[in-house]
């Protein structure tokens, strides 16, 4: 299963962005079973301030990894070992902000 997800995780992050009418049936049931994540649990992912929701295949770790600042620690080693500046340290920046209104739901 891990294998399966990691081969195919970009493939779910794109479902995440797609309307339920463009999606496969199947799709969505996973997605409403929340084996997939979804639209509306993967909205806030490309919202201010762009660190959190950073699990693109269900989602179901999200809270935790969020609420235990994993991901805020990686940003840190990131920035210490390579000086890569995460986009949440920063304003938020027209050349690189996604469209957020096709999230509404």
């Amino acid at each position: 299963m891990f294998a399966f997800s990691v081969l195919f995780c970009q493939l779910f992050h794109t479902w995440a962005h797609g309307t339920k009418s463009k999606l496969p049936s199947l799709v969505v049931g996973l997605q409403d079973i929340g084996l997939l994540v979804s639209r509306v649990h993967h909205v806030n992912h490309h919202r201010a301030p762009y660190n959190n929701n950073y699990c693109v295949v269900s989602g179901v770790w999200n809270k935790v990894l969020d609420e235990s600042k994993v991901f805020e620690a990686m940003e840190m080693v990131l920035y210490f070992k390579m000086g890569v500046r995460p986009r949440s340290w920063t304003e938020s920046n027209s050349e690189w902000m996604e469209e957020t209104d096709i999230f509404k739901c």
